[in-house]
């Protein structure tokens, strides 16, 4: 007689954890793409920066800049929120959530004032369908969430350097910006084992406003592996190199080229990206970028509509990721907002192309009316011409 085994629904039950946390955390032999745990970490919070294909560490000037490069969080003029939203494959989730804001006194290098910021980003991974066979032979079923992540952020940026300098008979104006994030981590597999891990970003910014350019470098995911039942993974730390170029077209147009490689420590993986993005009378945003070397290498889009201080934006990519499929995001700025702690409003710095107030005029004096000089009356000269005969 042949016995069946039965598998009881907690062992089952752990079985399908272990298994699903060898997949999504352990480390491979090889170290190639994927092995690091917490690959959300390397998405895309912006849907901006996914329709120049991810290029933003160079660019930084928005709140989005946390996430690609701190150091660019020193160029907030005003107080900034953003949020994102994208549900894609098998029930797979993100949501983004930051805000920041410029503080009101001058940094520790003495040049400008900081800006601080905090973001929430909340991804789901889909749902995981556990059934096992009862003693009694029928089947039971349960749904878990496969795995949910959270990840609090918190940054800061400034000016740290700003000076001319000549360069073969040249002047040239440099301003240089650092800034650093620091990440809480926390993520639970099959509602079952949950784990948590502490992280950190760096980045530097260097411009040269007057030629428009741009360069910079930056640490993403720098901190404790993650280890949800025996074994610790790394998470995927990111050095990003990048080179930005922006000018002016014709009328309130222009151009921003952008180009940037990015380095996965400790899964030898290496990704080439193209950005390019251009400003139609500050209206209208088109972005084009392509992704090389990549585990999903292809083009992306993305579309922008500016209203005063408020901005929608959309990006896709047609490179097959599961979560960069397609994002949509709000961003809004605050330009009349001041803290209630201050007793007078707080005057945040002013961008650099806003025009300096004109003094107020004087008042003139009153006219006078000068006196009218009476004409003598004109003597009758004759007619001017004669017949002549």
């Amino acid at each position: 007689m042949i016995k069946r085994a039965t598998i009881r629904p907690a062992t089952a039950l752990t079985a399908a954890v272990l298994s699903l946390s060898a997949l999504c955390a352990v480390p491979s032999a090889a170290g190639g793409p994927g092995s690091a745990a917490m690959q959300m970490l390397k998405l895309d919070t912006s849907p901006r920066a996914l329709g120049m294909a991810g290029v933003f560490a160079p660019v930084a000037d928005d709140i989005h800049a946390m996430n690609y490069n701190p150091a660019g969080l020193g160029q907030l003029y005003f107080p900034e929120a953003a949020a994102m939203y994208f549900s894609g494959f098998e029930g797979s989730r993100l949501q983004y959530l930051a805000f920041g804001v410029p503080m009101p006194f001058i940094g520790l290098a003495g040049l400008d004032k900081p800006a601080v910021s905090a973001s929430l980003l909340f991804s789901q991974a889909g749902d995981f369908t556990y059934r096992h066979i009862n003693p009694d032979g029928s089947v039971a079923s349960r749904s878990y969430d496969a795995q949910t992540d959270m990840v609090l952020s918190f940054g800061y940026g400034e000016k740290v350097y700003s000076d001319s300098t000549r360069i073969e008979g040249r002047e040239f104006r440099f301003d240089q910006y650092l800034g650093g994030a620091v990440k809480i981590i926390r993520s639970e597999l099959l509602e079952t084992y949950s784990a948590t891990a502490f992280a950190v970003d760096a980045g530097w910014l260097i411009m040269e406003p007057n030629l428009g350019l741009s360069g910079a470098v930056s640490l993403a995911n720098f901190g404790s592996g993650i280890k949800y039942h025996r074994e610790s993974s790394p998470l995927p730390a990111i050095v990003r190199l990048g080179l930005a170029w922006q000018k002016p077209t014709v009328m309130d147009q222009s151009v921003l080229i952008a180009a940037q490689l990015d380095s996965s420590v400790g899964e030898d993986l290496k990704t080439a990206r193209f950005g390019l993005e251009y400003h139609f009378q500050k209206i209208f945003d088109l972005r084009l970028g392509y992704k090389a070397m990549d585990e999903n290498p292809g083009f992306t889009f993305g579309l922008g509509i500016r209203h005063e201080t408020l901005s929608l934006d959309f990006g896709m990519g047609a490179g097959g990721d599961v979560y960069n499929t397609s994002q949509i995001g709000l961003s809004y700025k605050f330009t009349g907002w001041s803290p209630r702690d201050y007793k007078k409003k707080v005057i945040y710095k002013d961008p650099e192309d806003r025009p300096a107030a004109k003094p107020a005029a004087k008042e003139r004096p009153a006219r006078q009316s000068a006196p009218v000089k009476q004409q003598a009356p004109q003597q009758n000269k004759g007619p001017d011409f004669y017949w002549l005969y």
